[in-house]
């Protein structure tokens, strides 16, 4: 999800040199600082609850009494598109590193690169992000325990919360199905790849197209599970209405990247830059409609509908953005985009501990978010930037 070189390297390579866009990059540290914003808005919103039975069930690690109905909002619609986001652009260099490296190669890589983080992430980031939430329990209900036995109970519970880990082992099975479809497949995508493929080649099409797909693959989905349920084993665990369309959007970037993305809908010079004005518009209003109808009618038949519309048009307003305007590489946008993947394995433990630092401060909960949100994220970008330095930690993150 990141590149390889170093910080200095990565400024001075061009998007030629380096087989990849400077957009892309961007968009994905994007999408990162998305996730952080998520993670840090939990705390503060009015829905919160600690629960004193299950620890690891409890809402957000940390629950503050400091709250504003705002961050209610921005979570709940950030939730519909950041992670779709981030499925699409981890897909757009997946069939060309396929080509380069060949399938074996490639899942060695991957499962270096997403195998061994989820490792240490389940077993040792996990359980120390959520230990505040016992601390906070003690506090307010005066019953804990100590890291150790919090530790043990969380391993002999079979670790179901995977914190959000969760997307790195799903993306590791994405892959796994994009190498098999290259093998199954890859002949015919050769072959198709010679014509012109409107699907693929103008953003409409393809936007109307994963609209479609997704409201087959969530809708039946939802019907039986639920908009809401988490299931799996251990912590391999997934929001399971949505399981399909993380796939599609994963399978929508791999397609693109196949098809070239000098020559895919997504390409610089295409319309989708050129009208990148009227896929923010689009994606504003369906923002401020999904809004609405949380607020009016939260239980209305079309909202499903509203929330797929949503999810595909601010995933491709925000692609519009950063293919019309991130033509070049800047320092510090660079780095931060070097660093992204290591910044998004370790922002659950710093955000948590964040939080439960200015849990008991009376600050405003503007003032609590401002520093969580900022300290936090410069906190993983430091510490990523550090650990980058040695050798083996580089060519994992």
């Amino acid at each position: 999800m990141v590149g390889r070189g170093t910080e200095g390297e990565l400024s001075r390579l061009t998007a030629q040199d380096s087989g990849r866009t400077v957009a892309f990059d961007y968009l994905r540290s994007f999408g990162v600082l998305l996730v952080l914003l998520h993670h840090t808005v939990l705390a503060y919103v009015t829905f919160g609850f600690l629960n004193p039975l299950d620890p690891m069930a409890t809402f957000s690690p940390v629950v503050d009494g400091a709250k504003w109905a705002g961050f209610d909002r921005i979570a709940l619609v950030n939730d519909t598109f950041f992670m779709p986001l981030l499925f699409l652009v981890s897909g757009l260099f997946v069939w060309q590193s396929l080509q380069s490296k060949g399938v074996v190669h490639f899942l060695y890589g991957r499962i270096k690169r997403l195998g061994i983080p989820f490792v240490i992430g389940v077993f040792v980031l996990v359980p120390v992000a959520f230990y505040p939430t016992m601390l906070e329990i003690q506090l307010v209900y005066g019953t804990g325990q100590g890291f150790g036995a919090f530790w043990l109970d969380f391993v002999k519970g079979g670790m179901t919360q995977a914190g959000p880990f969760w997307f790195v082992w799903l993306l590791l099975a994405f892959d796994i199905i994009a190498a098999v479809i290259y093998i199954l497949f890859g002949w015919i995508v050769r072959r198709v790849n010679v014509r012109s493929n409107p699907l693929l080649d103008h953003p409409i099409f393809f936007a109307v197209l994963l609209l479609a797909l997704s409201i087959g693959a969530y809708i039946p989905m939802s019907n039986a599970f639920g908009a809401s349920e988490w299931r799996g084993f251990g912590p391999f665990q997934m929001q399971i209405a949505r399981v399909f369309v993380y796939l599609l959007y994963f399978l929508g970037g791999v397609a693109l990247g196949a098809r070239g993305l000098r020559r895919s809908a997504l390409r610089a010079d295409g319309p989708l830059a050129k009208y990148w004005w009227a896929w923010v518009l689009a994606g504003a209003a369906s923002y401020a409609g999904l809004n609405w109808i949380f607020t009016s009618n939260p239980t209305s038949p079309f909202v499903r509908y509203v929330f797929l519309a949503e999810m595909l048009l601010m995933v491709m307003a925000l692609t519009a953005i950063f293919v019309r305007f991130a033509r070049r590489r800047v320092g510090i946008l660079s780095s931060f985009s070097a660093n992204s993947y290591g910044v998004y394995l370790l922002h659950y433990l710093v955000i948590i501990w964040a939080q439960y630092a200015v849990l008991r401060v009376d600050f405003s909960v503007g003032v609590k978010f401002g520093i969580v949100f900022v300290g936090g994220t410069a906190l993983c970008w430091a510490a990523t930037a550090a650990l980058r330095r040695i050798r083996w930690v580089r060519s994992i993150v």
